[in-house]
């Protein structure tokens, strides 16, 4: 009978494992965390996104790079001066999350050369009815002038509760800038779903760990303007989070943009404990963003060199004319042919990982 009745606790005992996990708003960052996380090298994401389902055991091999560590403040602990800026609106969210993440605003410091944004931060609320967990502000400093705003319509990350099946639509609308160094108008729609439940394994997480994964895809516009020129750039992103119980981060996330039928990553990070080896690192998101230009430019030939960081070992580029078409993309090169296309006004957008370029290109 004792065998038995062991037997018996063994089973259920795999079986809460094994179960499904719900993730609702106390699963959520709250003040005062201080999130670690590390960032692992790009992968092949083909394998990794066709991996959803039920009960699935998540164990990939991870490598560290770099490591970084995410805040979470009040606005009135990051700078009061960014939450009442002359050229935005009187920031009110409830906590602040540093630095900003891959959906949020791209870089306008990057857009031209001698410009600079640091101190970047989009800042989240929970809400109550419904319940959900939104982005509903940004701030920066651009060239040590401070800007913010709210969010026109805010970004839905999740409705609550979430577990296997459960999705949701929203859209959201975010203006941003000055009159001084130009802006952003970013509009678009995020769309999530629980694609998969079960256990991940990661080098933070020995054991399996009972999850759940979301996958979302952020379709946008990002109207860019600065010089003179206003550029509607399309762009979508798509984000793979594996969320655990009581950890307030994700113990996986993969980061990804699309460009035609194809998903490329651009980020991989997860939870991490402290590695003494990444003590002096600088994490992609954190911070100080940048400056990016190019030579010659205007060009002549249709040759031009785009000055990427040379910190950016892995990064994507892709050309736009001025109606927002995609006419050139590139991976890892910044050697740009333009001598096939019309002359006339192009941007290039270069991303490295969570970090957005944006430069204007003119051919002759």
């Amino acid at each position: 009978m004792t065998r038995l009745f062991t037997t018996l606790a063994a089973l259920l005992l795999l079986h809460s494992a094994q179960a499904q996990i719900t993730i609702d708003a106390s699963d959520m960052p709250v003040h005062a965390d201080t999130l670690r996380f590390s960032n692992a090298s790009p992968i092949d994401l083909s394998a990794w996104a066709a991996d959803s389902g039920a009960n699935k055991a998540w164990n990939y091999i991870l490598v560290p790079t770099s490591q970084g560590v995410d805040e979470y403040k009040y606005p009135a602990e990051v700078s009061p001066s960014l939450t009442s800026s002359p050229f935005g609106t009187t920031i009110t969210a409830t906590y602040c999350y540093g630095p900003k993440m891959a959906d949020s605003i791209p870089g306008i410091g990057l857009i031209a050369s001698g410009i600079t944004i640091e101190d970047l931060h989009t800042y989240y609320n929970k809400f109550v009815t419904p319940s959900s967990y939104v982005a509903e502000a940004f701030s920066a400093k651009i060239s040590i002038l401070p800007v913010g705003a709210d969010y026109i319509q805010p970004d839905v990350l999740y409705h609550f509760p979430m577990t296997y099946g459960s999705s949701g639509t929203a859209n959201f609308h975010l203006k941003f800038g000055s009159p001084l160094v130009g802006g952003i108008e970013q509009k678009g729609t995020r769309t999530w779903r629980v694609d998969g439940w079960g256990t991940i394994t990661t080098p933070y997480f020995f054991t399996p760990t009972p999850c759940i994964r979301v996958r979302s895809e952020i379709a946008e516009i990002d109207s860019v303007s600065f010089s003179g020129n206003t550029f509607g750039i399309e762009r979508t992103t798509i984000e793979y989070k594996w969320l655990v119980k009581g950890e307030h981060q994700p113990a996986l996330q993969l980061s990804a943009i699309r460009v035609a039928d194809t998903e490329i990553v651009t980020t991989v990070r997860y939870k991490d404990r402290y590695r003494a080896e990444f003590a002096t690192s600088v994490s992609e998101t954190a911070g100080t963003a940048t400056q990016v230009s190019a030579w010659p430019n205007p060009t002549t030939n249709g040759h031009v060199h785009i000055n990427v960081p040379a910190h950016w070992k892995q990064y994507f580029v892709e050309i736009f004319d001025v109606n927002g078409k995609s006419v050139l993309s590139m991976n890892n090169t910044a050697d740009a042919d333009l001598s096939a296309l019309p002359s006339g006004t192009y941007i290039a957008r270069v991303i490295s990982g969570t970090a957005y370029a944006y430069v204007q290109l003119t051919k002759r």
